[in-house]
């Protein structure tokens, strides 16, 4: 039961606390706190785009913001002289960092490289809280309870944003200075294991890049038991060595996560999360929902061990024919959908090898300067068949596929981590703030 100060705060106690601790948490908003609160960049002050420059000051937009931090993919930078006259922004250490826009309530703390970088109008910057710690403030913004808050103090239909007079109204339990710093440190602790976790998993991503690009470029080559050289590789055109196979044209509406007597592979999914090589039982596929099908699935139209699935479409060139092998299936039958092309192999492409050879770098070249459209890009069957493939023998093919799963194996062993820990901290905050 909530218990209200006389200065009209509520007060709670949280389930999960340090024992030297007692009493009671008062709830006061961002404002009671005295928490500076100051908007990026906009207007006429909103640099233009022939103002960013290759190297200079972060000027840090709200896609940057990723689990807590900064991230340095697809930074702008602006010149220094064009940020002394910036009226906003100018990052210090420990300062917390909102998304007001776009993919409102993205949360980060301002880590030591970032130090006296800007921000667009995106975001918000929160600072100088009044007795209070900041990471126990930016942990709490973390918390399920104020991303509602966000939710509930967002305004527009079209355009959302959540403007800064709202965002001063957000309501964190606030127990003493020394519980927030302990509560604070605990959690920086928790932060820099799942730093340290991501650190590892992306390291080992950046490796199987580096395979790839050797073993497709030929620059590191397997060998026989026997220690010989397998035969050079062979370049044959996709056409002699694939053909086609029926698809169906499910949209996504037609599609549930709930149930369903087939499951369907939606493009969406080989360009945002389906792994090279395709295991029914590990990846989440929607089911095709009740009704969605004028007749049922034909044994000719199911998905088979070897088949590559190839996306036609995409709005720009990173995801056009990024392709998926399915490499492992359950009993549940699987079909392909909407924007999707079936390429069955008729031989000497050993199971596994196809999935990583189409997201090699050289494939990727191929691909892309056959794709055609303008706002959305397509590629034809007929462009497709014309590819070079360029394929070793069915032994060192093995021996590629091999090598890149265990690195896969490797790499979704750690991602289980970052997961489990992921929940772990999410328990905690459900336990530790009120």
């Amino acid at each position: 039961m909530s218990i209200t100060d006389t200065a009209g705060g509520v007060k709670r106690v949280p389930a999960l606390r340090f024992s030297e601790f007692e009493g009671t948490w008062v709830e006061k908003s961002l404002e009671d706190l005295n928490v500076e609160i100051s908007d990026g960049n906009y207007g006429e002050m909103y640099p233009t785009q022939e103002q960013f420059v290759s190297d200079g000051v972060p000027f840090i937009r709200a896609n940057n913001l990723r689990d807590g931090t900064i991230r340095s993919d697809d930074m702008r930078f602006i010149s220094p002289e064009l940020h002394e006259v910036l009226r906003s922004g100018h990052l210090k250490l420990s300062d917390i960092l909102v998304t007001t826009r776009g993919d409102i309530g993205m949360v980060s703390f301002v880590p030591l490289e970032f130090v006296g970088a800007n921000i667009n109008a995106q975001l918000c910057l929160l600072r100088n809280a009044d007795r209070s710690d900041q990471f126990f403030i930016f942990s709490y913004l973390n918390h399920h309870v104020a991303k509602r808050q966000f939710a509930e103090l967002t305004t527009g239909s079209a355009l959302k944003q959540l403007p800064r007079k709202n965002l001063k109204k957000v309501r964190i339990g606030i127990p003493s200075l020394p519980e927030q710093k302990k509560i604070a440190k605990f959690l920086g602790v928790v932060d820099a294991k799942i730093a340290a976790l991501k650190a590892r998993q992306e390291g080992l991503e950046r490796y199987k890049r580096g395979l790839m690009q050797a073993l497709f470029g030929q620059r590191l080559r397997f060998t026989k038991p026997d220690g010989t050289a397998f035969p050079d590789w062979e370049e044959k055109r996709l056409g002699e060595m694939f053909y086609w196979h029926k698809t169906n044209s499910l949209s996504r509406e037609k599609l549930n996560y709930e149930d369903g007597e087939a499951q369907n592979i939606h493009y969406g999914d080989i360009h945002t999360k389906f792994q090279a090589s395709f295991k029914q039982a590990v990846e989440t596929v929607p089911y095709i929902s009740d009704g969605a099908l004028s007749k049922d699935i034909a044994e000719d139209e199911l998905c088979k061990v070897g088949d590559l699935v190839i996306a036609d479409a995409s709005e720009d060139y990173e995801d056009i024919g990024k392709a998926i092998e399915i490499i492992e299936l359950t009993d549940t039958p699987l079909v392909a959908g909407l924007h999707t092309y079936i390429a069955r192999p008729k031989g000497d492409v050993v199971t596994g090898f196809s999935g990583y050879l189409f997201r090699c770098a050289e494939m990727r070249k191929q691909i892309m300067t056959i794709a055609q459209g303008v706002s959305v890009l397509g590629i034809s069957k007929t462009n497709l068949e014309k590819l070079l493939l360029a394929l070793p023998h069915p032994d060192e093919q093995q021996k590629i596929a091999d090598a890149l799963q265990a690195m896969d194996a490797k790499i979704a062993a750690v991602a289980g981590q970052v997961a489990k820990m992921e929940d772990f901290k999410k328990g905690l905050l459900q336990q530790m703030f009120v």
